[in-house]
């Protein structure tokens, strides 16, 4: 038996102790078995298999409200609602295990009889196949698996996940400091509470003056007051849903989907108590209790610290954390410096990989042997569990947060209790003076304030010229330091001053906060030329003794020599090792898509968004791909009946979507050329542009030096498909060539046919434009370019005067993505731009199984294991239909066959395929997609076509490989059976507390002015009408008009002018005061959320940006989404200047008190 067999079988009540090896290579392995162990108690886990059921609804709905009184809280509560839980469960019986056991003996027999009742067998059937989903429903809660959904029968892979997990989680040994080995629980709880209460031990620090002189406010009153305001409902329940239903809860048992599913009932006194703790400061003791799950960090842990800690938060605690994390993200740009990229908006863990990148190939390529550099690596030993409180609580006041956020922030921090999961038991107890929580929402952005103190002294000593750090080029910034939360470099030169500041600098952090250097994982990597003395004179320094080079820098290789292949073999090993685990084996053929497409082409995309994978190493991955999809068992190959290049096309087009694995590299590559041009001033641009860029821009670059390193060769790459998809949107045209570049269309990329003539050749499109207004100057076009009148005026410009960007095409928002980045570099068409077979629409646009999909497409793509699809590989003699002996294809199986035409007939359709006209799968698919099932079937809301040719193809693999034959009206019975059930389980009338309420009626402020804005727009003539009418507080109108403008290329473009007409409108009103709250109605959605979100979208460019400039002119201003029927006086308006097509004052100004 292999050694994962045996943990699987044995571990959950056995212990395993190695032995010192004696006279042989091979350990021997004792293990103890607890036959005498009593069954512990298992822990409370909402199950939420039962959010759907109405019996529990209103179990909770009585729980929660019944036997209570006013004051009660919601600890309390939660409490009566898990007894009650607890016990329906055991009334109800719900274990679906042994439901399925009792149901298959129940239905074995009903099908024994010799009259059988086919109503019981019905019901029974049914009674199983929910019994089915329930167990698989069960197992993939506890698999903790969230990238593959439940429906296709992968109950084997969730419950093999799930027993992989326990015995990785199971403890069976452990060693505490002095190397003593313990098998017993009890004493593995001892040693684990007492390695963590040691860590969660303050040490009394007190000297916080560091902080003092290395930070300095950066919080300013009006951040505070969003910091601190009372969260209302909306606030709250936007936390409680952003916390993903799947995740592991805490000691209480009831995790984010309890809340989301029962929020109706336990909405109002969840946000009472929410409050409470913002008013109050008061958080329960209870509510922070935290259960720690201690996660292996190395494949055969045997201390304490082989372990992470992960804490299990009471969903309650949550919802606190997370609306504080929220309300915290949004400012972490202003208060943390560039040299920290971790959990930053809009900052990427790539640019530290390529700055630190570049600056090891610098000193790998450094001729110096005088003034010689180095990188320092540095480990942080238990980096969140050392944090003192009283440094956290110094950092925040130094940075100016309010004191009322710093005392919710402490409160949450330490009022937390700590018990261990010890083989699914939460046993010992710590409680912290120090230290933040892994899993607590809050923890990765209060450690990354911390660290600026660390930032800040670098920084400090950098402009002393103490610890001068090192440019890569005499156009690039010195850098001294790079952080990724706890992932700390250093470079500076190796000189005796920079070694003791450095020392100094790490002491006094250590001191300050709490946290403890291991310096015997930490590394340091010379210039290529630093002599021997040097070296040693620096690790002696430093007590460092390891050199770098060779290891991994956030999970990257630190350095690049020839044989790239050799480098990332990590890569495929961990990509084979994932696909041939023995777990994957129980996947369903639709669970094997899925995890293919969200797990194993996930595993490279970390490295090759920063470096290009060479092209030996990528067909490698692809070849692992393709033996996953079509293989069962890793040593045994099958037959590949489809292309590896077809599978890689969209769906819409006849593949799976599989990623090509060359073009995707490219695609990720070019989405760091896109933030080199969007992003210059970042700490990436600058150090990379600064150096290979310095006398030309990051397009007009020549091709990499021969010194460049293998990052800026891979950025290249990405360059060149980024070329293919750019194109500028027009702001002051000043920076546009008029003939070279593209700026034509906003579709594709278009620059006006030349030659243009020498007088004309430098022209910018400024010269088109008028310079009053930035508007198009008819007169200059019609001069330059006149064949090009339409396409330039459609192109909307902004009033107010902006500079020229780069859009990517491709991409509606004008910002790059991967994804259309990854079609132009495969070339794909547009859907519906192919002729011929809908793949949607007849295949993966119905509502059937995931597997009858799969099916449906094998059929279709000429994937089929039939005699003719066998008889083209070679393999003869067996092209013959087994039931009468004729040729079989696709077609003869599933229509053209006696047998099929049989079963065709006996089917409960409306009509039946013809077998005469169909001489493709692709046309039987699309003739089947058009007939419904009768009314007697019972089969309504899936089509019940596919499940017959499903059933047909079982049929003919029985007969084929079983020798079981069936009849036609067996097969029949079979597939409506198949299809009722199916229908049944996925299409439940939902609850009422689950239906999408509708919007709520659009109410007005009673303080704010109110605009309403609509447009009118004719997609032939390409004109639109614009109307908007302003009213007063007290609702009545203070100005109405309505205007027109051609070239308009699409309604949105009309709203979005619609609004900009009526705020320039606005402003023109001598009358009006800015001082007042101003209210922007509109029924369009899309541009409502466009405004309220700060996006952005390429053809609104020039628009949006007039919007935002004039909606600084006001104190306060609001967009706000309303329907059609509440907008009725400015559609009529701009419907009238439709067809008047001219601008309308349609009232003088009413009197209003202003």
């Amino acid at each position: 038996m292999r050694e994962e067999e045996f943990d699987l079988a044995f571990l959950a009540f056995s212990s395993k102790l190695e032995l010192l090896r004696e006279g042989s290579d091979h350990r021997p392995l004792v293990t103890f078995f607890n036959n005498a162990e009593r069954k512990k108690r298992g822990l409370f886990r909402f199950d939420r298999r039962l959010a759907t059921k109405p019996e529990v609804r209103d179990l909770i709905a009585n729980a929660w409200t019944g036997q209570s009184s006013a004051n009660e809280d919601v600890i309390a509560k939660l409490n009566r609602c898990r007894r009650e839980l607890i016990q329906w469960s055991k009334e109800q019986n719900q274990n679906s295990c042994r439901l399925i056991k009792e149901t298959q003996i129940s239905l074995d027999d009903a099908l024994s009889r010799l009259i059988p009742n086919d109503e019981l067998i019905s019901q029974l059937s049914a009674t199983l196949d929910k019994a089915y989903k329930d167990e698989e429903l069960f197992w993939r809660q506890r698999s903790r698996i969230q990238w593959l959904h439940s429906g296709d029968k992968n109950s084997a892979f969730f419950h093999a996940v799930t027993r992989g997990r326990r015995a990785v989680n199971s403890f069976s040994v452990i060693e505490d400091e002095t190397g003593a080995e313990f098998v017993e629980e009890e004493h593995i709880t001892n040693v684990i509470a007492s390695f963590y209460e040691n860590i969660f031990t303050s040490n009394g620090t007190a000297d916080f003056q560091v902080v003092e002189e290395t930070l300095s406010s950066s919080v300013s009153q009006e951040m505070n007051d969003k910091l601190t305001s009372i969260p209302d409902n909306l606030e709250i329940k936007a936390a409680v849903f952003s916390i993903h239903p799947g995740k592991a809860p805490g000691p209480d048992g009831f995790s984010s989907s309890f809340y989301q599913a029962f929020w109706s009932t336990i909405g109002e006194d969840v946000c009472r108590d929410i409050r409470s703790f913002f008013e109050t400061n008061n958080l329960h003791p209870r509510q922070n209790e935290t259960h720690v799950r201690l996660i292996p960090k190395i494949s055969a842990p045997r201390k304490v610290g082989d372990y992470r800690p992960i804490a299990l938060c009471n969903t309650h605690y949550k919802i606190i954390a997370k609306i504080l994390t929220r309300r915290l993200q949004p400012l972490l740009h202003q208060l943390i410096s560039p040299f920290q990229s971790a959990f930053v908006p809009n900052r990427a863990i790539s640019d530290n990989v390529l700055i630190t990148h570049e600056i090891l190939h610098f000193l790998r390529t450094s001729e110096a042997k005088k003034f010689c550099s180095m990188a320092v690596k540095t480990d942080m030993s238990k980096a969140y569990d050392r944090i003192e409180w009283g440094f956290l609580k110094a950092v925040l006041g130094r940075l100016g947060f309010n004191e009322k956020w710093i005392a919710w922030v402490l409160s949450c921090v330490s009022s937390v209790s700590y018990s261990f999961l010890i083989n699914g038991v939460p046993q010992g107890h710590v409680l912290p003076s120090r230290g933040l929580r892994q899993g607590d929402p809050l923890s990765p952005y209060l450690f990354i304030l911390c660290t600026e103190v660390l930032s800040g002294l670098c920084s400090k000593a950098q402009n002393q010229g103490l610890l001068p750090g090192i440019k890569v080029s005499r156009g690039s910034p010195p850098i001294n330091h790079l952080l990724f939360a706890d992932d700390t470099m250093f470079f500076c030169k190796s000189s005796a001053v920079c070694c003791k500041e450095l020392s100094q600098i790490l002491s006094k952090y250590e001191q300050a906060s709490g946290q403890r250097i291991n310096l015997t994982k930490s590394t340091i990597t010379f210039s290529a030329k630093t002599p021997a003395e040097a070296k040693s004179r620096v690790k002696n320094t430093l007590n460092i003794t390891q050199d770098g080079g060779l290891g991994n820098y956030l999970g990257l290789p630190e350095n690049f020599g020839r044989k790239k292949r050799d480098i990332f073999a990590s890569i495929v090993d961990k990509i084979r090792q994932r696909a041939h685990s023995w777990s994957s084996r129980f996947l369903s053929g639709a669970g094997k898509s899925v995890l293919l497409k969200a797990i194993l082409t996930a595993l490279p995309i970390y490295a090759m968004s920063c470096f290009k994978l060479p092209a030996s190493l990528c067909k490698q991955i692809q070849s692992i791909f393709t033996r996953f999809w079509w293989d069962d068992k890793p040593d045994k190959k099958k037959m590949c009946w489809v292309a590896w290049d077809s599978l890689t096309q969209p769906k819409y087009a006849g593949g799976l979507g599989f990623r090509d694995v060359q073009h995707f590299n490219d695609a990720l590559l070019a989405k760091v050329g896109w933030r080199l041009l969007s992003q210059p001033d970042s700490l990436l641009a600058q150090v990379l542009l600064g150096k290979y860029c310095a006398s030309s821009s990051f397009l007009e670059c020549s091709s990499s030096p021969r010194v460049a390193s293998h990052g800026w060769r891979s950025i290249l790459i990405g360059r060149e498909l980024l070329r293919k998809g750019l194109g500028w949107a027009v702001g002051n045209g000043a920076h546009i060539n008029l003939w070279y570049d593209p700026w034509l269309s906003l579709s594709h990329p278009k620059s006006p046919c030349g030659p243009p003539s020498a007088s004309s050749a430098d022209l910018t499109v400024q010269a088109l434009l008028c310079p009053e207004s930035n508007d198009w100057n008819v007169d200059a076009i019609r001069l330059l370019l006149p064949q090009y009148e339409d396409e330039i005026r459609s192109l909307i410009t902004s009033s107010v005067p902006s500079t020229d960007s780069l859009v990517w095409l491709p991409e509606k928002s004008g910002s790059y993505s991967s994804k259309s980045g990854y079609a132009l570099a495969k070339k794909f068409s547009l859907p519906g731009e192919s002729e011929g077979f809908d793949w949607h629409k007849h295949i993966w646009h119905l509502k059937i199984a995931p597997k009858l999909k799969n099916f449906l497409w094998k059929s279709a793509a000429g994937a089929l294991s039939v005699g003719s699809n066998l008889a083209k590989r070679g393999l003869q003699g067996i092209e013959g239909c087994k039931r009468c002996g004729c040729f079989e294809d696709e077609l003869h199986v599933l229509l053209k066959c006696d047998f099929a035409g049989e079963v065709w007939r006996l089917a409960p359709l409306t009509s039946q395929p013809g077998a005469l006209l169909i001489t493709s799968p692709q046309l039987l698919l699309q003739c089947v997609s058009r007939i419904v099932s009768l009314p007697p079937s019972g089969v309504a809301l899936t089509p019940l076509a596919p499940w017959i040719m499903w059933n047909l193809w079982i049929a003919r693999n029985l007969l084929l490989f079983e020798n079981r034959v069936f009849s036609a009206k067996e097969v029949v019975h079979k597939a409506v059976l198949e299809a009722r059930q199916w229908q049944e389980a996925q299409f439940d009338i939902p609850s009422p507390s689950q239906r999408v309420p509708a919007p709520p009626a659009h109410s007005r402020s009673a303080t704010a002015y109110v605009c309403y804005v609509d447009a009118a727009w004719c997609a032939t003539t390409r004109l639109s009408g614009a109307g908007w009418v302003l009213k007063c507080p007290d609702g009545l109108t203070l100005s109405q008009a309505s205007s027109t403008r051609p070239f308009v290329s699409s309604a949105l473009v009309a709203e979005a002018l619609a609004i900009r007409s009526a705020l320039f409108h606005i402003t023109s009103l001598a009358h009006f005061s800015y001082h007042r709250s101003l209210m922007i109605c509109s029924d369009s959605q899309v541009l409502i959320k466009l405004l309220n979100s700060n996006g952005s979208f390429k053809e609104l460019k020039g628009i949006l940006h007039d919007i935002s400039c004039l909606k600084d002119l006001f104190s306060s201003i609001s967009f706000v989404f309303i329907s059609r029927l509440n907008n009725l006086e400015a559609d009529t308006l701009a419907k009238s200047a439709l067809s008047t097509s001219r601008f309308v004052p349609i009232s003088s100004p009413v009197e209003c008190n202003f």
